[in-house]
C-alpha cells in the first residue's frame, strides 16, 4: 500500500525499552507528509482551473478580435463596395468574411465548452475534495491523539506499580528488621508487619491494573496500527488516485473540446478555399471592359498639309477664286469622331485652328 509505509505485524508492548519506541512510529508513518501533499495536489488542481480559465478568456477574447475584423471589413451601403460585388475576387472576399464570422463563432464555442465541462466541474470537485481531505485528516488526527492519550496513561499505570512495588519491598524490609530486633515491642512489629501487607497489597492492584491496562493499549495500538490508520490512509490514497483521475479526464475533454469543433472548422476553411477557387480572371477583365467601353471609332490617318502654300503672295485671279473658294468652304465638313484621349483632342484641335489661320491670310 503506498499510503502506508512500514507497518508489519508488531508485537505488543511489553517492557519499557518497546514503550518508549511507540512514539516515533507516528513519525514513521509520514502522516504529515502526507498531509502537506494532498495539499499540494488540491493546489495542482487549482492551478489547472486557472489554466483552463485563461485559455477560454482567450478564445472569448479571439473570438471577438476576428468577429470585429469580418464586420469591418464588411462592404458599406451604398457605397463604392457594394458595386464592386459584380467581381468574383470581391465575391470571394465577402465569402471569405463570412466564413470567417462563423469561424469566431467555433472559437466561442470552444470557450464556452471549456466553461461548462472543465472549469464548472472541477470548481465543484475542488470543494468536495477540500471537505473530504479535511474529513480524513480530522479522522488521523483523532485517532492519534487517542493512542497518545492511551500511551500516557500507560506510563501513569506502569510508574504506579513501580513506585507501588519500591513501597512494598522498603515497606518488607523495615517490617523484617523491626521483626529481627528483640528491643522492638510486639506492637511495632505488628505495625511493622500491616504496614509491609499494606503495600504489598497496593503493589498487587497496581499490578493488576497495569497489566489491564497495557492489555488495553496493545489492542489500541494493534487496531489503531493496523485497522484505523491503514483505513485513513487507504481512504486518502483513493482521494489522491480520483483527484489525479480527473486531472486526467479534463485534460482529455480539453484536447476534445477542440477536436468536436474541427469539423465545422473545416467546413469553413473550405467555404474559404471554394470561394477562392471560383475567382476568375477573365470574367473580371471582361466586366471591366463592359464597364468602361467607349463606343468610339479609332481616328483616321492625319493628313499631310502644305505650310508652303501660306508663303505665295500671288493675286492671280485663280489664286483669288482658289482662295475665296476656300474661303467658303466649310471647314468642318470634313471632320471625324476622334479618339476621346486628351493629348490626342488637344493635337486634333491645334490642327484645326492652324488650318483656319492660313486660310485667313491668303484670303488677305
Amino acid at each position: 500500500m503506498a499510503f502506508f509505509p512500514g507497518y508489519s505485524k508488531r508485537q505488543s508492548i511489553t517492557n519499557r525499552d518497546s514503550l518508549e519506541k511507540m512514539l516515533p512510529l507516528q513519525k514513521r508513518d509520514q502522516f504529515d507528509n502526507l498531509e502537506k501533499h494532498t495539499q499540494w495536489g488540491i493546489e495542482y488542481v487549482e492551478k489547472y482551473t486557472k489554466f483552463v480559465k485563461e485559455r477560454s478568456e482567450i478564445e472569448t477574447s479571439y473570438a471577438k478580435q476576428i468577429r470585429n475584423l469580418s464586420k469591418k471589413y464588411q462592404p458599406k451601403k451604398n457605397s463604392r463596395e457594394e458595386d464592386e460585388s459584380k467581381y468574383t475576387f470581391c465575391r470571394a472576399f465577402l465569402t471569405s468574411l463570412n466564413e470567417l464570422n462563423d469561424y469566431a463563432g467555433q472559437h466561442e464555442v470552444i470557450a464556452e465548452n471549456l466553461t461548462s465541462q472543465i472549469i464548472t466541474d472541477l470548481s465543484r470537485f475542488l470543494q468536495d475534495l477540500k471537505a473530504e481531505r479535511k474529513s480524513h485528516f480530522h479522522d488521523g488526527r483523532k485517532a492519534q491523539q487517542h493512542i497518545e492519550s492511551s500511551w500516557k496513561q500507560l506510563e501513569s499505570c506502569k510508574r504506579k506499580f513501580e513506585r507501588d512495588c519500591k513501597e512494598a519491598d522498603r515497606a518488607q524490609q523495615y517490617f523484617e528488621r523491626m521483626d529481627a530486633d528483640i528491643n522492638v515491642t510486639k506492637a511495632d512489629v505488628e505495625k511493622a508487619r500491616q504496614h509491609a501487607q499494606s503495600r504489598q497489597q497496593m503493589a498487587a492492584d497496581s499490578k493488576s491494573d497495569y497489566s489491564s491496562y497495557l492489555q488495553k493499549f496493545n489492542q489500541d495500538q494493534s487496531e489503531h496500527y493496523f485497522t484505523i490508520i491503514p483505513n485513513i490512509f487507504q481512504k486518502l490514497q483513493d482521494m489522491e488516485e480520483k483527484r489525479i483521475d480527473r486531472i486526467g479526464v479534463c485534460m482529455k475533454t480539453f484536447a476534445e473540446v477542440d477536436r468536436q469543433v474541427l469539423p465545422i472548422v473545416g467546413k469553413c476553411l473550405d467555404g474559404m478555399t471554394k470561394a477562392a477557387e471560383s475567382i476568375d480572371s477573365k470574367t473580371d477583365s471582361k466586366q471591366v471592359v463592359e464597364s468602361f467601353k467607349s463606343g468610339f471609332e479609332p481616328p483616321g490617318d492625319v493628313e499631310f498639309e502644305d505650310y508652303g502654300q501660306a508663303m505665295k503672295r500671288t493675286v492671280s485671279n485663280t489664286s483669288l477664286t482658289s482662295s475665296r473658294e476656300a474661303k467658303d468652304k466649310p471647314v468642318g465638313k470634313s471632320k471625324v469622331k476622334l479618339w476621346p484621349f486628351k493629348n490626342k483632342n488637344k493635337l486634333s484641335l491645334k490642327l484645326v485652328s492652324m488650318t483656319v489661320y492660313n486660310l485667313t491670310i491668303v484670303a488677305a
